[in-house]
């Protein structure tokens, strides 16, 4: 039986909800430098989260932009992606939600069954006091932004309200484009390290 036969073998054994094989608790960090620095750390809770912090040429006690997904035994819950709306123009479409749901993206499928369901609500209490107008652009692009990396958005309710919905076998990253025009929005895990960075 080849490597990659055994592994996957391996992973469709485990129970849903386990731990993931390739994944440790605790932080990891990648740091890079080109005309700008970039700090990040990925966060690993077993049965409460996976955590993206970034940092953009500071480090300070909160990141400027963070993405949360909770785990629970039989789902994980998109749970928010801040830092990076259209009231922070510094983060906005610059790719920086893309690079931060390509870390998270990885980190669930090293190890968690693929059949575990994806749910969360989008929504954006910033916009709120927006004109309709305004708002449905902002609106339109959240929901392109998540269906790119292979989930599914369902507008329901009344008010409507957009449910992010698929299974951990649906995600993929997005490689193309750039962060910031200086790095790529996809990196890998095995490039991460357990050191943290001075300031951290």
């Amino acid at each position: 039986m080849s490597t990659t036969a055994f592994a996957a073998l391996a992973i469709a054994a485990r129970p849903r909800g386990a731990p993931p094989v390739g994944l440790s608790p605790g932080a990891q960090y990648w740091h890079a430098q080109a005309q700008d620095q970039i700090w990040v750390r990925l966060l690993f809770v077993p049965e409460n989260k996976i955590e993206v912090d970034i940092w953009w040429n500071r480090l300070v006690r909160h990141p400027d932009v963070q993405l949360v997904f909770g785990l629970y035994r039989d789902w994980v819950e998109f749970g928010s992606l801040t830092g990076n709306g259209f009231n922070a123009p510094g983060f906005h479409r610059l790719g920086f939600g893309t690079f931060a749901v390509n870390i998270a993206i990885q980190a669930l499928k090293v190890g968690f069954d693929p059949s575990l369901p994806v749910l969360g609500v989008l929504s954006n209490t910033d916009e709120e006091h927006l004109a309709p107008e305004q708002r449905r652009p902002l609106e339109e692009s959240r929901r392109a932004f998540w269906r790119r990396f292979g989930l599914e958005v369902e507008t329901r309710g009344d008010p409507p309200l957009d449910y992010l919905q698929g299974h951990i076998s649906n995600l993929h990253v997005v490689t193309a484009g750039m962060l910031a025009g200086e790095f790529p929005r996809c990196i890998s895990l095995r490039d991460f390290v357990r050191q943290a960075p001075t300031g951290l």
